[in-house]
């Protein structure tokens, strides 16, 4: 099962006891899953379907429990992409019912049917968040956050794509919407808001693993930024000290080192010795031993040698 599945199979066990919650997360399925057919005169074919056999399983026991509707499932095969989905199918004589307590009826309206579920549907929290969890068991997907950070719900209508961004925005999580294949897509990106998402929606084992994978990351990018920066330290180290040695090196052919004071020439000697010690390592092997100040000082005294020298310049030691 892909990270997708997994989250909805725990949607499915979080447990609806509030018939509230259960009609707004029927109204959701029934608008994103595209579950709602007119069949004249008031009357309507409702069903649910799902690739995943365990949410239309959810359904049947929700309607029956909460509505008293005693679905059929069936199984569709689609031969071209060889796809198992999973239907459940209402009773026709329970339709105008169940759309009336999930707030989807409007006299008003095109084949008297609302775009989205009425404010009494969806009054309180509880039934905001079943109605998102009810809109991603139909048409949510969440990827891997191996691969990355993205969760979405496809609607149908822009008018159902702004509800959910509403519903979103309810529990200060802020989304996006885009147009793509003829259906409004809402999506997050961020690895904070989607994990939100999830925990609002009941994935909660699905919320651990990506925070897992979260930590993971930022660990392995810590050491990787870490062992960059590490190289870039070495890289330089070697780069100035044999800048250093070709200092030493033209200074000794030029006017010899003997004709430096004490201190630079000890430090000609040391860095000579040792081309690959750091500051630290250089100021220890001096005797006595002087801080990384004071090999810092003799070096960069020792430079400036080195470049009047090249310049043709008259050294004054």
């Amino acid at each position: 099962m892909s990270f997708a599945s997994d989250a909805r199979g725990e949607m499915v066990r979080e447990k609806t006891d509030q018939f509230c919650c259960a009609r707004a997360e029927l109204a959701a399925a029934l608008l994103f899953g595209g579950g709602i057919s007119y069949r004249g005169r008031g009357k309507y074919l409702l069903r649910v379907t799902s690739p995943d056999a365990f949410v239309v399983r959810h359904y049947f026991v929700l309607c029956k429990r909460f509505f008293g509707a005693t679905g059929e499932i069936s199984t569709l095969r689609t031969e071209q992409l060889h796809m198992t989905r999973y239907q459940l199918l209402l009773p026709q004589e329970d339709s105008a019912a169940i759309l009336e307590a999930c707030g989807l009826l409007d006299e008003g309206a095109l084949f008297g049917l609302r775009a989205v579920p009425d404010d009494s549907a969806i009054a309180y929290a509880c039934c905001r968040k079943a109605f998102l969890r009810g809109a991603f068991l139909l048409s949510g997907t969440v990827n891997n956050p191996e691969r990355g950070y993205h969760l979405e719900f496809a609607a149908p209508s822009e008018e159902l794509a702004e509800f959910v961004i509403k519903l979103l925005n309810y529990f200060e999580i802020f989304a996006k919407k885009a147009c793509r294949k003829a259906k409004f897509v809402v999506y997050l990106k961020g690895g904070e808001q989607i994990a939100d998402a999830l925990t609002l929606m009941g994935a909660m084992n699905a919320t651990m693993a990506m925070e897992n994978v979260r930590v993971k990351k930022e660990v392995r990018n810590r050491i990787n930024r870490q062992m960059n920066c590490d190289e870039r330290n070495l890289a330089r180290q070697i780069e100035n000290a044999q800048a250093q040695i070709a200092d030493i090196v033209l200074i000794e052919r030029e006017i010899g080192l003997k004709n430096l004071p004490a201190p630079l020439q000890e430090m000609a000697r040391v860095r000579a010795e040792y081309p690959d010690g750091s500051l630290s390592a250089l100021g220890e092997f001096c005797d006595p031993p002087i801080g990384k100040s004071g090999v810092n000082s003799r070096l960069r005294r020792l430079r400036e040698i080195a470049a009047r020298l090249r310049a043709g310049e008259e050294t004054d030691i």
